[in-house]
């Protein structure tokens, strides 16, 4: 009898239960996944025999990964309230997540620290920031591979300079609720809790089971290291307020009558005064100021003046003299208003003073008849 073996192939099958639906994320948590070896082969002459392995089993465990990101410049005056800085948080685990929020704002490397801070997830009813929209503090459901828009909302302390910095942190971190189902052969499962805040998660210690869902920490550490380290379910990033100069802005009028008297009545003509501070220790760029007429008035042509009571514009001079507008077309260089020109076209009085440097104030008259 020939017993030489003759080993035509082997043939290892494995397959899924239920197809897999996030690439990026992976397979979702709680996925079961089975399968078993089978071998073809002749002995001899023999025809040619199968056998099949034991099947095996297991289910995917619980990936738990997010990503935190900032990095953005908020451009603040000192002593404004509810300034806004935008985050993103992303849910890069493998089942959907709630998210809750808070936030570093006590950063040593900064000159200062912002207060009263919140924070707001984006509602995607309207775009950006709206206090009356954006009214939630926590992430709900957040799903696989999905990202959310998160501001920190804080007010920026008095007494500020110009250029000074003040830094504040987000840190999110991933809860949510599963079964406490044990053994042989049952699920761990993500239980959605819409409108609540999941519970805080707990990686699994020990032996991992393969017959129930482990729950695995894989983010890394982000920028808030106090508060933020790897593997724990957080991560966090930073964002940036810059303080810059304050434009102030006062407009008033006063009425002279065509026979001399303030009485507001047609024909009487009114002189209205703009009264432009800007405060600080920088610069303010193609600064232009406008002001369209109300109905019922006329300009008098030629009557718009400039006067430089501090500081320097139009990369000229203060107190180098007034002046006055329109100006012919000739003297104008280009298409475009020069940091000296003042116009009244559109019914609206315009005055472009270039690059303004702070402290500053010019005063701007105009006058107007009354229809």
């Amino acid at each position: 009898m020939d017993l030489r073996t003759r080993l035509l192939g082997v043939c290892v099958c494995l397959w899924l239960l239920s197809p897999q639906s996030s690439w990026a994320a992976g397979v979702l948590s709680g996925t079961p996944i089975f399968g078993s070896a089978s071998v073809n082969y002749v002995m001899g002459a023999s025809p040619v025999a199968t056998a099949t392995s034991n099947t095996i089993s297991f289910v995917v465990d619980e990936k738990v990964n997010l990503t935190v990101v900032g990095g953005n410049i908020t451009n603040v005056i000192s002593g404004a309230t509810l300034q806004v800085a935008t985050f993103t948080v992303t849910n890069n685990s493998n089942s959907p997540l709630d998210f809750s929020l808070a936030i570093n704002s006590t950063i040593a490397a900064d000159a200062f620290d912002p207060t009263a801070c919140n924070a707001y997830v984006e509602n995607g009813v309207t775009a950006g920031f709206q206090s009356g929209q954006d009214t939630a503090t926590f992430i709900d459901e957040l799903a696989v591979d999905t990202t959310k828009t998160v501001y920190a909302v804080c007010n920026i302390p008095l007494g500020q300079a110009n250029t000074n910095t003040g830094q504040v942190g987000l840190v999110a971190t991933a809860q949510g609720n599963f079964t406490g189902v044990t053994g042989a052969g049952a699920l761990h499962a993500y239980v959605p809790t819409p409108g609540t805040l999941g519970a805080a998660l707990t990686p699994t210690s020990g032996v991992e089971s393969q017959p129930n869902v482990d729950i695995v920490f894989v983010d890394i550490q982000g920028s808030e290291t106090a508060l933020d380290t790897v593997r724990d379910a957080k991560h966090s990033a930073r964002d940036t307020y810059s303080v810059g100069p304050a434009l102030v802005l006062t407009k008033s009028v006063s009425v002279v009558d065509p026979k001399g008297t303030a009485v507001v009545m047609p024909g009487a003509v009114m002189t209205y005064t703009i009264n432009a501070t800007l405060t600080g220790t920088s610069a303010v760029n193609n600064l232009t100021i406008a002001d369209p007429l109300p109905a019922n008035i006329t300009y008098v042509p030629g009557s718009i003046q400039v006067a430089c009571g501090s500081g320097t514009y139009a990369n000229g001079v203060c107190g180098t003299g007034v002046i006055t507008s329109p100006q012919s077309a000739a003297a104008k260089t280009d298409t475009n208003m020069d940091a000296d020109f003042a116009d009244f076209t559109a019914n609206t009085v315009s005055v472009s003073l270039g690059n303004v440097a702070a402290p500053a104030n010019v005063v701007i008259t105009f006058r107007a008849t009354i229809n």
